[in-house]
């Protein structure tokens, strides 16, 4: 019964909300776009994943999903293991749905109107694509939809494989293949992305995705949550970080605006191609839940009276939406209920497609090998939805010398009767297969063995065959010197491509051996160790193929001294930075606080605090600690406001913000009942506890109030503040 009821109520909100018309999705394996405003929802391929604050994500079918969700995407495809590089989806068996009824429920999903769309990467995604590999990953990314009844596409990707080997070409590409390949059919092909909002600055690692899907992406939702301190910077106000709930309205108003404007130093998203994505709650993200969703109300009005309204809403994720907190108690949909009426009932619709003007097929990016034929105009077309096919109208400007390597521009052009242009730019690459050099590894020899460079090594290419005479190596290795040595072979071929391979070679005494090597086809996680280049490197995440020493000072690895590789690794421990004391709410006497805290760190450092409003300075302090040091920011001449404490032991990378609220009077007055475990607390209620006044926090910390663990008690339980606020 209750998978009849939520069936017959989406059908309901499909009709009400006007998502798409009865007869477009007659047929389930028919590609499914919405018609109004979206709300977009991450579906887990997995079960019991395990949140921030302790909670519990469920598995769910897609049919238990509330038809408000106009919009599922499911997570994740990307690759398996042995299956190769071109990312796919596997259904996990744990799911409990056998691929047919999967495949059924995504027909009656469409079949009430809404979308259902493969999420490619997430987090813990190693995907690295080569040129080459466009037309493999749109074939695969075609299976998938014709086996399954996919609508489109979300790129997902995150951390290093945003921009691992050729991926920002490559997946660009065959994703305009896809689209094209079923435009010709007459379907649109969803095509959208989710990128953390500091990649769309106007260099951002987004940005050639953006650009190269300019006219094929058909929404985009950032992620806005988990970048902590990350933020925007406003004039009058100062500095809006991401995790500033007393600024949440003022944050998402600005960053849409910035973004649909191009402004403040980011790319253009126009607004009605701007889906703005939220944490479902605490237990999805780590930052970024909006307490009070009338703040995004008001924030989402405001880009409306400015002629500005946004697509809709995105959220990480459904299973969240319908999983339980650390208590156990169910967060009930809540994320649904405060946004699907909310979204649903604006007058919101999708960019209206541009039919006035020819539209183009097959002009995808081409390679073509040294001394081919090319022909510019093969497998492109163009069509009009009033002259048809126009493609024999199609003109061509620039040339493409086969005989010659580098990259070649042309520019296509098509009118209309009308006299509509369509101008689209095309790359040609004239390339010539790259020699190949084999066996040059790095290796460790014992100090006084003989030593042939080239013992092993090769070198073969496709067109010239056996290179191996024409290796050249530069560097020498003194077999009777304990050290490091590096060689450089290089070979070049008949078309003037050159290879050139780095090799390093260590000479130890007997005995020592380098442990934890650095090895590029392991997956290395948080806190994980290895040895490489002379030097210890710690991996700050997950990662796999990013070599230590080339990821950068924000990348995955970082230095923590040199290595001899004589005995194995000394013992690394990673420094961190615990900051404890830090009332959210201060008094102001007459414009002046005093702010007592203390930091603990578990090795020598120099702590840095600052008491901060946007890019003003008002206090700071510093010590130099090795274990707990008590500091004090004392100020001046301050109004009330939302203000920050930053701590920084900046030679370890280590920051810890902390938001605090000054008043110019306490203002709380009155006689509070004192705190009873196991009392049903709600939301506002005050009490107190150990000599402090407590206020219980907004659902849906408010469920933990009334817990009887003693750890939630106000003021004194190890966890307090998830529940309770110090007034």
């Amino acid at each position: 019964m209750k998978l009849l009821k939520r069936n017959m109520l989406g059908a309901s909100i499909a009709l009400a909300i006007g998502m798409t018309s009865a007869s477009a999705v007659a047929n389930g394996n028919e590609m499914v776009n919405p018609q109004a405003g979206v709300v977009v929802g991450y579906w887990h391929n997995w079960c019991d994943g395990t949140g921030y604050k302790g909670g519990i994500a469920p598995c769910v079918t897609l049919t238990d999903v509330d038809p408000q969700y106009n919009v599922i995407d499911v997570s994740f495809m990307k690759v398996y293991g042995a299956v190769g590089s071109i990312p796919t989806f596997q259904l996990a068996p744990e799911v409990g749905l056998s691929e047919a009824q999967f495949i059924e429920q995504i027909s009656e999903l469409n079949s009430q109107g809404r979308s259902v769309l493969i999420a490619l990467g997430g987090a813990d995604a190693h995907i690295e694509l080569s040129n080459g590999q466009e037309q493999a990953l749109a074939d695969e990314i075609i299976r998938l939809v014709e086996q399954y009844g996919f609508d489109g596409l979300d790129i997902d990707l995150e951390q290093a494989a945003i921009t691992a080997a050729d991926n920002q070409t490559v997946i660009p590409a065959a994703l305009r293949i896809v689209k094209d390949y079923y435009r010709e059919q007459g379907k649109n092909f969803l095509i959208t992305m989710a990128p953390e909002f500091p990649y769309l600055t106007s260099s951002g690692k987004y940005v050639p995705y953006i650009t190269a899907l300019e006219g094929y992406y058909d929404w985009i939702n950032p992620q806005f949550y988990n970048q902590g301190g990350d933020g925007i910077y406003i004039d009058g106000i100062g500095w809006i970080a991401q995790n500033n709930d007393s600024l949440k309205q003022e944050f998402i108003y600005h960053i849409a605006d910035a973004l649909a404007n191009g402004s403040n130093g980011f790319t253009k998203i126009p607004h009605d191609k701007l889906v703005f994505g939220l944490p479902t709650n605490i237990d999805a993200a780590a930052t970024g839940y909006v307490k009070e969703p009338q703040k995004l109300y008001s924030a989402f009005e405001q880009l409306k009276a400015q002629g500005q309204p946004l697509r809709g809403v995105m959220t990480w994720s459904v299973n969240w939406d319908m999983g339980r907190n650390a208590a156990g108690q169910a967060y009930n949909e809540s994320f649904i209920k405060a946004y699907g009426p909310f979204i649903h009932g604006q007058d919101i619709l999708p960019p209206e497609p541009d039919n006035g003007k020819p539209i183009f097929s097959g002009l995808t990016n081409a390679r073509v090998k040294l001394g081919d034929q090319f022909d510019a105009l093969a497998g492109v077309r163009a069509n009009d939805m009033e002259d048809g096919d126009l493609s024999r109208d199609i003109q061509v400007t620039g040339s493409v010398d086969t005989h010659t390597l580098g990259l070649y521009a042309l520019t296509y052009r098509v009118a209309d009767s009308d006299g509509n242009l369509t101008e689209q730019l095309r790359s040609v690459e004239v390339y010539n297969t790259r020699p190949e050099i084999r066996g040059v590894t790095n290796t460790t020899i014992v100090l006084g063995t003989a030593f042939n460079p080239m013992s092993g090594v090769s070198a073969i290419d496709a067109e010239d065959g056996d290179l191996t005479s024409q290796i050249s190596v530069e560097g020498e290795v003194n077999t009777n010197l304990v050290g490091e040595y590096l060689l450089t072979y290089s070979v070049t071929d008949s078309a003037a491509v050159r290879t050139e391979v780095v090799r390093k070679v260590s000479v130890n005494e007997v005995g020592a051996e380098c442990e934890n090597t650095w090895d590029s086809t392991r997956v290395y996680r948080y806190g994980d160790i290895v040895n490489h280049v002379g030097k210890i490197w710690l991996a700050g995440w997950e990662t796999r193929g990013d070599e230590p020493g080339t990821t950068g000072k924000w990348g995955v690895w970082r230095a923590q001294g040199d290595s001899d590789c004589d005995g194995g690794l000394p013992p690394v421990v990673k420094p961190t930075l615990d900051v404890s004391g830090i009332s959210p709410r201060y008094v102001l006497d007459q414009g002046s606080v005093t702010i007592e805290f203390s930091a603990s760190v578990n090795q020598a450092m120099v702590i840095e605090a600052s008491l901060v409003q946007g890019n003003s300075v008002f206090a700071n302090t510093e010590v130099n600690t090795a274990n707990t040091a008590a500091l004090t920011l004392s100020a001046t001449g301050l109004t009330a406001g939302s203000y920050e404490v930053v701590v920084n032991a900046t030679e370890q990378e280590l920051t810890r913000r902390t938001s605090v609220s000054l008043v110019e009077e306490d203002g709380e007055g009155g006689d509070y009942p004192a705190y009873a475990a196991g009392t049903q607390y709600q939301a506002g209620d005050v009490v107190t506890n150990a000599g402090g006044v407590y206020e219980c926090l907004p659902w849906p910390n408010s469920g933990w109030c009334s817990g009887a663990a003693s750890y939630y008690a106000p003021g004194t339980g190890s966890a307090w503040q998830d529940a309770w606020f110090a007034r």
